[in-house]
């Protein structure tokens, strides 16, 4: 297959490339000893790093010329994630790398000929990015290629890190004031379990204030175990006792929190919250029917959703279980993610925006990561045309996107359910 760059010496240059590799895999990746085996990698690991140098590279003359632009990309790095198939990290070192390449020319080089890591120079990607340290790089360039080449790859970021660290604390700022410019909290989930992992970073006014209200909230779970057992058992009762243990009373309360604020008047959650989970039709009926014949539900792996508005996975036994407390709307979706069944929770101007959201975790707009409640409804057959509100006619899309459509981009939706774009020239955005 030859390149369709249409630079024709890159375009040639990307054809021997790949007939090169073509060759490596077809003579066979098979060092016949130990010590060619080391030769080996080392060889394989310099072609690596002269692609990966490339592919940066890449990134960065997208950013620089603004190519992202030409198709509604917020920057060049959702480009790359979107049309590569990148991760978000991936995508974002790429970003930050390219950067530092710019004010650092020589560990550029070096990286292109293959002479420092794609792991070092990610780091120093990151490094770079801090704007109290960044000028400082540039004197000391040799010191970082020295030292990648005679450091371990553990040794080598401990090394910068620490110099980092030294750098930083000469810089302008006070270091509470440092340390609050870069808070930041994080809620994830993992993938596998569906458990959710939360950390968080904050300076030592906005820190103290937060464990005097956590603490409360924990004392007030242990408050609500203690009678509840000293109910049932009496005076005699002590902490071993105790229905749930410290670390679970923890957990509670700060859930407890997060309950109050999207329940508390005037608060950022707006009144008559209702928390929407999506599943699809075939789920949700295998689980009524589990629950009515007690026995464990066996759902189609293909088929299966059981999700938050924004894509985050729930469990669906323990879904089933709290809608029949708890403020949760329940969204049944068919094979083509139409909404077919909005629950007992029923507004129209809430419930019309609801089902337009379900099945979608995003904005539709190709590469754009922008949560779905974070969007816009937006009619794609335009209401003052005599568009309907209604779900199949309505999707969402971040208030930027929403902006481009008006550029001559059209969207549709096929009868599978699946989206697309068009450009004003014809063409497909992919």
């Amino acid at each position: 297959m030859s390149s369709m760059v249409l630079l024709a010496e890159a375009a040639s240059a990307i054809d021997v490339v790949n007939s090169g590799l073509d060759g490596l895999f077809a003579g066979g990746i098979a060092p016949v000893d130990g010590p060619d085996a080391i030769v080996w990698l080392r060889e394989i690991e310099v072609l690596r790093r002269r692609v990966d140098a490339s592919a940066t590279a890449l990134v960065g003359a997208i950013e620089v010329a603004q190519l992202h632009t030409d198709d509604g990309h917020s920057s060049a790095r959702v480009m790359a994630q979107h049309h590569a198939k990148l991760s978000g990290s991936e995508a974002k070192a790429r970003e930050k790398t390219s950067r530092a390449c710019r004010n650092l020319p020589d560990l550029e080089s070096a990286w292109q000929h293959g002479e420092i890591g794609t792991d070092q120079m990610h780091l120093l990607g990151r490094v770079h990015a801090n704007q109290r340290v960044a000028p400082a790089m540039e004197a000391r360039q040799d010191e970082f290629l020295s030292n990648a080449n005679n450091l371990s790859a553990r040794q080598f970021e401990a090394a910068t890190r620490q110099w980092e660290r030294l750098i930083d604390e000469d810089g302008p700022e006070p270091a509470n004031e440092r340390t609050h410019n870069n808070r930041n909290a994080h809620l994830g989930q993992n993938p596998w379990d569906g458990s959710w992992e939360l950390t968080g970073f904050f300076a030592s006014l906005q820190g103290a204030e937060m464990r005097e209200v956590f603490d409360h909230f924990i004392d007030a779970e242990f408050q609500a175990d203690w009678a509840e057992a000293k109910a049932r058992l009496g005076d005699a009762v002590t902490s071993a006792d105790l229905q749930r243990t410290t670390s679970q009373r923890r957990a509670d309360a700060l859930h407890r929190i997060f309950h109050n604020a999207a329940t508390a008047p005037g608060g950022a959650v707006p009144p008559g919250w209702v928390h929407n989970i999506h599943w699809s039709a075939s789920a949700y009926q295998e689980m009524l029917d589990a629950i009515d014949t007690d026995r464990p539900p066996k759902f189609d792996p293909d088929d299966f959703m059981c999700q938050t508005p924004n894509g985050h996975n729930i469990d669906a036994c323990e879904a089933a279980t709290n809608s029949l407390f708890a403020h949760i709307r329940r969204m049944i979706i068919d094979t083509n993610g139409v909404v077919i069944d909005l629950g007992r929770a029923r507004r129209f101007t809430g419930s019309a925006r609801t089902a337009a959201l379900a099945g979608h975790t995003c904005c539709i707009w190709p590469g754009c990561t922008v949560p779905a409640t974070a969007c816009d409804i937006d009619h794609l057959h335009e209401h003052g045309k005599g568009g309907a509100t209604n779900p199949q006619n309505g999707a969402p899309l971040c208030g930027r996107h929403n902006r481009w459509k008006q550029k001559g981009f059209t969207i549709r939706r096929l009868p599978d359910g699946t989206w697309h774009t068009t450009r004003p020239d014809g063409s497909q955005l992919e």
